[in-house]
């Protein structure tokens, strides 16, 4: 009876290589999984904010150079570590900043804040891992980017506003807390989402494994602006996707 099985599972495990379904060849290399590499996008702007364009950006193993090279402009700020002082590098940003950092120069503050955002975005990409695969849609600063994307990435002035959006469980996506009632694509990396009283000017900044899970991540960077007035915010979002649609947030600055 044993003789009997055995000849059976042969003859199933030659039925099976015959067919293309088993892996016959014990010396037949076994394929590693492909890695989907981290990297930066067109809304990526860190090397353009430099004094200096001799830095040569290449690979994402060159961004490190991005972090103490000179800003071609130094900015007055407050409330740092320090007290009041001078910015004029991510590596002076990263080593002083306070949450309540502020510019000394309200004219100042647009330009510090493209400063902060595109360094945080420049060391979240440094720290960035290959990803072992990606539900990230290839055009996804689509018109119904709203209706997925989580509820932080909706245009809030006042935080008061933000905390009651955050507390409310029948708030669940950016189109729930500001209903977009236009969609501009400038390019494949960025679009304008209009809504009553504002808009977000939304770019991709880059893609990577941000939180070790092994599914790609996409940075995106979004600049707020209201009509009729002068406030102006930049936001930084880490969002990943899962393989049935499902958009998640994964840090914000």
């Amino acid at each position: 009876m044993k003789f009997l099985f055995l000849n059976k599972m042969l003859i199933a495990i030659l039925l099976l290589c015959v067919a293309g379904l088993a892996a016959c060849d014990p010396k037949a290399p076994v394929e590693s999984p492909k890695k989907i590499p981290a990297g930066w996008s067109g809304g990526f702007t860190m090397p353009t904010l430099l004094d200096s364009s001799n830095v040569a950006i290449n690979s994402i193993g060159d961004l490190s150079k991005l972090i103490k090279a000179p800003w071609y402009a130094q900015i007055n700020v407050a409330n740092t570590k320090v007290g009041e002082t001078v910015f004029s590098s991510c590596a002076d940003y990263f080593d002083k900043v306070e949450p309540a950092t502020r510019t000394s120069r309200d004219n100042e503050m647009s330009a510090y804040l493209e400063f902060k955002i595109m360094c945080e975005a420049t060391q979240l990409l440094i720290n960035a891992g290959d990803s072992k695969e990606s539900f990230i849609p290839d055009n996804a600063l689509s018109d119904d980017a709203p209706q997925m994307w989580p509820k932080e990435m909706a245009l809030q002035i006042s935080t008061e506003e933000s905390k009651r959006s955050a507390q409310n469980p029948n708030l669940k996506t950016w189109a729930d807390v500001t209903p977009v009632i236009k969609h501009e694509s400038q390019t494949e990396f960025s679009s304008i989402y209009f809504h009553k009283g504002g808009r977000q000017a939304i770019e991709i900044l880059g893609h990577g494994d941000i939180n070790n899970d092994g599914i790609e991540d996409i940075l995106l960077v979004s600049r707020d602006s209201v009509e009729g007035g002068n406030y102006f915010n930049m936001r930084l979002f880490v969002l990943s996707v899962d393989s049935r649609g499902k958009w998640t947030l994964i840090k914000e600055i």
